[in-house]
C-alpha cells in the first residue's frame, strides 16, 4: 500500500468511487481510495438506481443532468456496462398546490434546457396503461430519465479510475486521522499509514464516524428505506418498451419497471432511525429486518395507484440503511474550519447524483472554485447549532417530507427554537411570525390575528401578504426596528490587517477612521465569492459584516487566506454582538433623542460610523441599511440587548416605532435593485455584470482581478436587469426563465412584490442589449409566461434622496 498520496477518498460506495475517478481522469496522479470492506457494501448495493432531472434547486437539478450525461458515456469510457436504460419518468400532481409546485419546476427546467412536458390524467394513462389515474389533476412528464445499477456505475468508475492510475484499497478501514503542522493529513489504518494533501470524506454510513476522527460534527444520520419487488406481472413481462417511473408524491410513493415486474418504494411517515449513535464499523452487505406493519398504508396506496400491484404477491421486500440530514441535502465541499478536507456525504439520493458530484467535487479540489454554485449543499450552510442531537429531531420530520409540496416560504417546528435574541420574548409578544435563518429564530412578519401567526405556505400570495405591506407601509412614512442581531460579525486586526483585506476585495478597504464601504469578496474567477461590508474604526481595526447564513462559508475563506506571520488577526465577534436596524424618516428624530451625540446629517452621514452611548450603552452606529430608507445599523453588547430596545421602544413612541420583519426588508431592498448573496451575487457573475461594478478598483491587485480583466476583455456576457412583471397573485421567486419573444434570454435571481411600489418585480441576468429601460420580455411563473418590462433601477427612490437625506 501507498504511503504518500495526493488524495485520500474514504469510502468505496458511489459517490466515493465517482470522486476517485474524476480526480483520476481530469489529471490528478497519486489518488487513493480506502474502503473498509468491498466496493459498494454500505448503501449503494441495495439502492433503487433510479435517475431523475427533477429536484427542486437549480443547481442540484444541473448535477443530476451531469450525472446522467455520465452514466450514458460511462460504458464508452471504461468498457464496463453501467446498466443505463432510458424510460423516462411522470410526477403527478392531485391538488392546485403541487400542481404550483410542478408549474415552478416546469418554468426553472425550462432554464435548463430540459426537454420536460405537462401531461394530462389522459396522457398520464397513455403512458403508464397500469396506473389508475383517479384524482389526478395533471402532472410533468421527462421523456430522458432512466435508471441504472448501483453497482454497475460504481464498478465502471472504478475500473475507469485503476486505468487511468488511481488506487484502490478494499477492507482498509481508516482507523484514525492527523493533521501535520504543514497541513498534510496523516490517514491511520492497520494497513499502514498514507500521508496525503487532501482527504475526502465519502464515509457514508459512517461519515460522522469519519469526521469524529477531524474533530467534526457532520449532522448526518441513518435510516431505514423500503422498497418491494413484486412477482412478475403479465402485462409488464409482455411489452415492447419499457414503462415510465412513476412519483405520486402526494401518496408518497413510487413505481417503476424492473425487468418483467414493478418496485414500489415508499417514505412513510415515520422514520425508523438506524443506529443513530453510529452504525457499527462491521455492517457490510445486510439488509435489515422488513416491518410491513410500519408500511402498510404506503403499500395500500401503491396498489390504490397501480392495481396490478394487487394482484401480485412479493418477490422480495428490500429495507436498508440511507442516510439523512436536516433537510435532506447532502453535504459537500470544504469543511469547516479545516484546510485539505473535504465532504462528499449525507446522500439520501446518492445514485441520481453520484456521476454529477464526483465530476463537480473533483474540479472544486484541482480548481480552487466550484464549476456550478454548489451552495445548497455546502456544508458550511449548518453551523455549530447543526449537531447529533439537532439532525436526530430535524429528520423525524424531514423524511416523511421528501415528497411533501415545495414551497419557497414553509418554516417547519422541528427542532426550533436554536438560537434566539434577547428580545425573542417581546417579538412573539408583539406577534412575531418566526422563520430560521442559520439557526436563528428571526420574525418574517408580525399580525396581530393570532390565526395568522403561522404563514400559510404557498408558491402565491399567502395570509402574509398584506402585513408585510403594512410594514412596508410604515417604515416608508415612520420608524421602524429590524432585528438583525444574527449578521456574521469578524474583527480583523493587525499591522498586515490593511494590505491583507485590500487583496481579499476588489473594493478599496476605507482609509480614514469610521468610514464604511462595501467590499465584494471575489473567487480566483472574479465571480463573487462573498458580500462584505468593511468599517474602518482606526488604523489597523476593521470590523467586517457579512449574512448570517454565509458565516462558516465567509470565515472559512478568511482563515484560509489568514497569512501566517501573525500580521493579521481574525476574531469572531458574531455572538458576543447583536445588531438592531432602525429605518424610515423619523428614524434621525428617534436616534436624536436617545443618543449622547450628534447624530445630524453632517455628522453623521451616509456611509460613516461612530461609537456613542444610546442611553448607559456603548453602541457602534453605521449611517447604513438594506432597505433605502433613511436609516442606521446600531451594534451593541449582545448582553445590553433588552435595556437598548427597552430604551428605543421608550422613545420611539413619540414617532410610532414599530418592529418589522425580512419579508418586509426582502420586499424594499428589491425596489432598490441591492444584490442578494447567492441570490444576484454567486459563482456564476462578476460585479462587471452588476451595477456595483464601480466598486471595482482596477489600480490595486486583488483575489479575482485576472479574471475580472478577462470577462472585460472578453465583452460582458450578461447585465443584471430589474424587470417588472404583470403578475396577479404568483409573483416570480426566482429561477424563472426571462424570455424575448419565444427566445429565453436569461433567468431570474429573485422576484417578490415591491409594496411601497405596488409592483410584481424580478432581478435577473439579460443579454446586455435587453437589459435597457422600455424592452418588453416575459417571465416563467409556475409554468405561465407573465408580460413583464425592463426598468431602471432603484424602482423606488431612484436619486437615493431618503437614504442619503
Amino acid at each position: 500500500m501507498k504511503t504518500q498520496a495526493r488524495v485520500v477518498v474514504i469510502g468505496g460506495g458511489a459517490i466515493g468511487v465517482a470522486v476517485l475517478y474524476h480526480l483520476a481522469k481530469y489529471g490528478w496522479q497519486d489518488v487513493v481510495l480506502v474502503e473498509k470492506h468491498e466496493l459498494t457494501s454500505g448503501s449503494t448495493w441495495l439502492a433503487a438506481g433510479n435517475c431523475s432531472f427533477f429536484h427542486s434547486n437549480y443547481y442540484c437539478t444541473r448535477v443530476n443532468m451531469k450525472s446522467i450525461e455520465i452514466y450514458r458515456q460511462l460504458e464508452a469510457e471504461t468498457g464496463q456496462d453501467p446498466g443505463w436504460h432510458t424510460s423516462g419518468s411522470i410526477r403527478t400532481a392531485d391538488n392546485p398546490d403541487r400542481m404550483d409546485e410542478l408549474g415552478y419546476m416546469y418554468s426553472m427546467n425550462r432554464c435548463l434546457g430540459l426537454n420536460v412536458e405537462w401531461v394530462t390524467p389522459a396522457e398520464i394513462a397513455q403512458l403508464h396503461p397500469m396506473m389508475n389515474v383517479e384524482g389526478l389533476l395533471g402532472g410533468l412528464y421527462w421523456p430522458d430519465d432512466g435508471d441504472v445499477d448501483p453497482s454497475g456505475i460504481t464498478q465502471a468508475m472504478s475500473i475507469g479510475a485503476k486505468k487511468l492510475g488511481a488506487d484502490i484499497y478494499q477492507h482498509t478501514q481508516v482507523t484514525g486521522l492527523t493533521q501535520k503542522t504543514n497541513g498534510e493529513w496523516i490517514v491511520h489504518t492497520p494497513n499502514g499509514d498514507i500521508t496525503c494533501e487532501w482527504v475526502v470524506n465519502a464515509g457514508g454510513l459512517w461519515a460522522p464516524q469519519v469526521g469524529a476522527m477531524a474533530g467534526l460534527d457532520i449532522p448526518s444520520i441513518a435510516g431505514e428505506h423500503t422498497h418491494i419487488l413484486f412477482e412478475a406481472i403479465d402485462a409488464v413481462e409482455q411489452r415492447d418498451t419499457m414503462l415510465p417511473l412513476v412519483r405520486d408524491p402526494d401518496r408518497s410513493i413510487y413505481v417503476r419497471q424492473e425487468m418483467d415486474s414493478l418496485i414500489l418504494g415508499l417514505y412513510e411517515n415515520k422514520v425508523k432511525q438506524w443506529y443513530p449513535e453510529g452504525v457499527p464499523w462491521e455492517y457490510a452487505l445486510s439488509e435489515l429486518q422488513p416491518d410491513i406493519d410500519h408500511v402498510a398504508d404506503y403499500i395500500e396506496h401503491g396498489i390504490h395507484r397501480f392495481p396490478v400491484m394487487g394482484e401480485s404477491g412479493f418477490k422480495h421486500v428490500t429495507v436498508g440503511p440511507i442516510t439523512y440530514t436536516p433537510n435532506g441535502n447532502p453535504l459537500v465541499g470544504p469543511a469547516y474550519p479545516l484546510k485539505g478536507y473535504f465532504l462528499a456525504c449525507g446522500y439520501s439520493f446518492g445514485i441520481t447524483q453520484a456521476g454529477g458530484i464526483g465530476h463537480y467535487i473533483a474540479g472544486w479540489m484541482m480548481n480552487g472554485e466550484p464549476e456550478i454554485d454548489l451552495w445548497s449543499v455546502d456544508s458550511r450552510r449548518y453551523g455549530s447549532y447543526a449537531n447529533w442531537s439537532y439532525n436526530h429531531e430535524k429528520i423525524e420530520d424531514t423524511y416523511p417530507r421528501l415528497y411533501s409540496i415545495i414551497y419557497p416560504n414553509e418554516w417547519r417546528d422541528s427542532a426550533r427554537p436554536n438560537r434566539t435574541s434577547p428580545i425573542y420574548e417581546y417579538q412573539k409578544e408583539a406577534g412575531a411570525s418566526f422563520g430560521e435563518y442559520y439557526g436563528w429564530e428571526c420574525p418574517n412578519y408580525f399580525t396581530a390575528e393570532r390565526s395568522d401567526l403561522s404563514e400559510t405556505p404557498s408558491w402565491r400570495r399567502n395570509n402574509a401578504f398584506n402585513y408585510v405591506a403594512a410594514e412596508c407601509e410604515h417604515v416608508m412614512n415612520n420608524v421602524g426596528l429590524l432585528d438583525l442581531t444574527r449578521f456574521a460579525k469578524t474583527r480583523i486586526s493587525g499591522p498586515g490587517a490593511e494590505a491583507w483585506l485590500n487583496k481579499l476585495t476588489c473594493q478599496r478597504v476605507p482609509t480614514s477612521d469610521n468610514r464604511i464601504a462595501l467590499c465584494p469578496m471575489l473567487d480566483h474567477n472574479g465571480a463573487f465569492k462573498s458580500d462584505m461590508t468593511i468599517t474602518r474604526h482606526k488604523a489597523g481595526d476593521y470590523f467586517c459584516v457579512t449574512a448570517s447564513v454565509g458565516k462558516r462559508h465567509d470565515q472559512h475563506w478568511l482563515l484560509e487566506n489568514l497569512p501566517d506571520d501573525g500580521s493579521v488577526r481574525m476574531e469572531d465577534l458574531t455572538y458576543q454582538m447583536g445588531c438592531f436596524i432602525l429605518a424610515g424618516p423619523k428614524a434621525r428624530d428617534l436616534l436624536a433623542k436617545v443618543a449622547y451625540s450628534d447624530v445630524s446629517d453632517a455628522a453623521l452621514p451616509f456611509s460613516t460610523s461612530r461609537e456613542f452611548f444610546i442611553g448607559r450603552i456603548k453602541c457602534r452606529v453605521n449611517r447604513l441599511n438594506y432597505v433605502g430608507e433613511l436609516g442606521y445599523e446600531i451594534f451593541h453588547p449582545i448582553e445590553s440587548q433588552i435595556p437598548l430596545y427597552q430604551k428605543l421602544v421608550e422613545a420611539g413612541a413619540e414617532f410610532d416605532l414599530k418592529m418589522f420583519g425580512m419579508y418586509a426588508m426582502e420586499s424594499m431592498r428589491l425596489e432598490k435593485g441591492y444584490l442578494a448573496w447567492k441570490s444576484e451575487m454567486n459563482v456564476h457573475h462578476t460585479p462587471l455584470e452588476t451595477n456595483i461594478d464601480w466598486t471595482v478598483k482596477w489600480d490595486k491587485d486583488f483575489i479575482g482581478k485576472p479574471g475580472l480583466e478577462a470577462v472585460k476583455a472578453d465583452g460582458i456576457p450578461l447585465k443584471l436587469a430589474g424587470v417588472v412583471v404583470e403578475a396577479e397573485d404568483a409573483d416570480p421567486w426566482g429561477y424563472n426563465p426571462i424570455y424575448k419573444d419565444d427566445e429565453q434570454v436569461g433567468m431570474t435571481s429573485s422576484g417578490g412584490y415591491g409594496h411601497r411600489t405596488g409592483k410584481s418585480i424580478a432581478l435577473g441576468y439579460v443579454k446586455p442589449d435587453l437589459a435597457v429601460p422600455g424592452t418588453r420580455l416575459a417571465v416563467g411563473v409556475l409554468g405561465k409566461k407573465l408580460s413583464a418590462e425592463v426598468v431602471a433601477m432603484p424602482l423606488y427612490d431612484p436619486e437615493n434622496k431618503r437614504i442619503k437625506g
